[in-house]
Parts: C-alpha cells; structure tokens; sequence
C-alpha cells in the first residue's frame, strides 16, 4: 500500500540516521504517464546517422593539480540527481523511497521549464518529500543522466565536477555538468575523452574499473593512455576489462554486471555455464571476479540472464548512505529473492529497497543508469 513502511533489514547501523522509508502506491504510479518518448541508452538510427568523431577541444584541458580523490558511489553522499520527462513511474517510486529514506539529502530532479509544475505535482501527489526536491531548470535529452551527467571528485579539499564528452550526439545532455558547476559553484573539468557514465565503477581504496569500450570509442587512444587519464583527472588506479558482447548487452557498460559496495565487498554477475550466447559474458564476469579476489575484494555472485534479447541484471542498482534501491522484475520470483539476499550480505547496514524495473530493462539500463550520486567532501561540508 501506498505509504507503507518497509522493514529496515538493518543491523548494527551507525552513524548513519535514518528515516522511514516508505514506498508509492502501484496503483498510482500506473497512472502516470510520460512526457515525451523514452530516447535509447544507445543511439537512434537517426542519431546513427549524424554520428561523428565528437570534439575533445574543450577547455580547460588541464588536470586537477594536488591531492585528488574520487569517492566510490557507497561512501557518504549528500546528494542524487534524476532527470525528468522520461519514464516518469519509475523516477517517482525512486523519489518516495529516497526522499523518505535518507535524512540531510537533496534530490536533484533536472527538468525543464515547462515541466516542473508536472513534474512537482506528481512528486507530491506519490508520495515524496518536496522539502528534499531542488528543481534545476535545464533543457536536457535523455533519462540516461548517469551516461552523462558530471562525475565529482575531492578537489584538496572541495567538491569539483570532471566532465567527459558524452558518446552520443545529444547536445543537451552534454550540457547538463555545466550546469550544475554553475549551481553548486564548483570547478569544473574536462576529461578529454568520449565516453559513457555507466561504464565506470571504483572503490574507495583508489581502484576503478570500465570495460574497453571506453578505448574503442576514442580514435587514437590506448588502454594505457587512458588508465593515464583517469589517474590525472581523478586519482585512480584504472583496470580495463573486456565488454560483454553487443549482441548481449548493447551498451557494454560495467554497471550492467558489477556493483561495488562497502566492507570491501563487490557483486559480480554470474552467468549459467551452459555455452551459447552465455559464453562470452560468463568469461567475462569470471575473469574479472578472479581479479577482484586475487585483488583481496570479497565477492559475491548474483545470478544475471538474458530472455527474448533483453538482458536482465540486478547489479544496476543505487547505494545512497541508509538505503539501497534494488531492481525487482515481474515474473521472476526466484530471482528476485535470490538477489534480495545477496544484497543484504553485500548491505547488512542499509535498508534494501526493491523497484520494479521490469518496464525500463528492455532498454539497456536500470536504475543506475537514471541517476548520478553527489558526494559529500569532509572540509566542504563538514562531514567526518
């Protein structure tokens, strides 16, 4: 029912307060409807067919100089950002859970002009908490806001944004970093790569990881050339793993098979051993859950299948500091207890909190894929 508490599933939580996590009514998010068409997490045929080399001449080039720390998604975070206008039900059920889930937390919803009336009743009217909603005016594109939304970084000290070309021609989107440098007054800059948010993950120990998709959109770049990058630009220690076949998962991002979390913890997708078109994912995923316990990370494993084309994942989920957003699909009983147990040994101090993803999956991407973290930086805010 609509405002119904979920149970915690916490134990031994500390430092961390909590509020009651509630969840929206299914009945009234049925009813909501979207504002415009849902564009691909990949490209449109037209969007095929405009596509060039994109222009990495921004400036400022330059590096952060000094100590330069990238925080992992698990870690402290004052903040999420959405996009809205596409797949409005499920943002909303997202917004309930976190607006009445984490205390001292903005939800950043970026959405344009003409839609923030809508968009601030809808909110309302499923349950969120408007207190925590900061509306950013911006013409944007996609929902896909952690493809290109900006990625922060402890800059000595301050929170600052560095920012990537986004891989599709969606200019508005691309746009969207400098928005926000504008807003939170942060520096901002350029990471002079082509790439897709989704294919990144890292942990709080320095270590980062992104499939070679990111080396084989950038003409001219190496694999060594950008583990440089990203050493530069964000202080991490860059592994680049092989991608999931196309033909699998079209955007051939890690988030669709990989979550880091706390207590040096990861989940990595498990694919059946049965051959055909699970061969190459689960070379893949078993290769780099080798690495990542040769490494000394503790991993555990959650089923990952493909029906009809449509790859489903539950490792395409959002980690804020009290609660944790899961992906639930409809028909999938089994496994979807499955994965609600490997999430509470990954989260045993966190409120696990399931979303019905089963509308969204057949376009490539999940919750993760929706929203962007805003972390929190000790001498900015204040935080220990």
């Amino acid at each position: 029912m609509r405002g119904a508490v979920i149970a915690m599933l916490l134990v031994g939580l500390a430092d961390v307060a909590v509020a009651s996590v509630r969840l929206a009514d299914p009945a009234f998010l049925a009813t909501i409807r979207d504002d415009e068409p849902t564009l691909p997490r990949g490209m449109t045929p037209f969007e095929q067919s405009i596509w060039r080399a994109r222009d990495l001449s921004r400036a400022p080039l330059a590096p952060p100089g000094g100590t330069i720390d990238t925080p992992a998604e698990y870690e402290r975070n004052a903040g999420l950002m959405i996009r809205w206008g596409q797949q409005n039900a499920i943002l909303s059920a997202m917004a309930v859970a976190i607006t009445t889930g984490e205390a001292n937390f903005k939800l950043y919803v970026v959405v344009s002009a003409g839609l923030q009336a809508s968009a601030q009743s809808t909110l309302t009217n499923a349950g969120a908490n408007l207190s925590q909603v900061q509306f950013v005016i911006a013409n944007s594109d996609s929902v896909w806001i952690r493809d290109y939304g900006p990625r922060f970084i402890d800059d000595n000290g301050r929170r600052a944004i560095v920012d990537h070309v986004y891989n599709r021609p969606r200019p508005n989107d691309d746009l969207v970093p400098g928005v926000f440098a504008t807003l939170l007054g942060e520096t901002k800059y350029d990471l002079p790569l082509s790439h897709g948010g989704g294919n990144f993950h890292l942990f709080e120990d320095g270590s980062a990881y992104m499939t070679s998709l990111i080396v084989n959109e950038n003409p001219g770049a190496t694999t060594q050339s950008v583990r440089d990058a990203y050493l530069a630009y964000q202080g991490l220690n860059l592994t680049v793993t092989d991608p999931m076949p196309v033909s699998f998962d079209s955007t051939q991002h890690i988030d669709m098979w990989m979550l880091p979390a706390d207590g040096n913890r990861v989940i990595i997708n498990e694919y059946p051993a049965i051959g055909g078109v699970y061969t190459t994912p689960r070379q893949v995923t078993e290769a780099v859950a080798t690495q990542l316990i040769n490494s000394g990370k503790t991993v555990l494993r959650i089923g990952g299948f493909s029906v009809g084309g449509v790859h489903y994942t539950y490792t395409n989920a959002v980690v804020l500091n009290s609660t944790v957003l899961t992906c639930q699909f409809n028909g999938y009983t089994t496994q979807n207890q499955n994965a609600l147990s490997v999430f509470q040994q990954a989260f045993p101090t966190r409120a696990i909190v399931p979303i019905d993803c089963s509308n969204i999956i057949g376009l490539a991407g999940a919750i993760h894929c929706i929203v962007m973290h805003v972390p929190a930086v000790l001498l900015r805010y204040g935080f220990e």
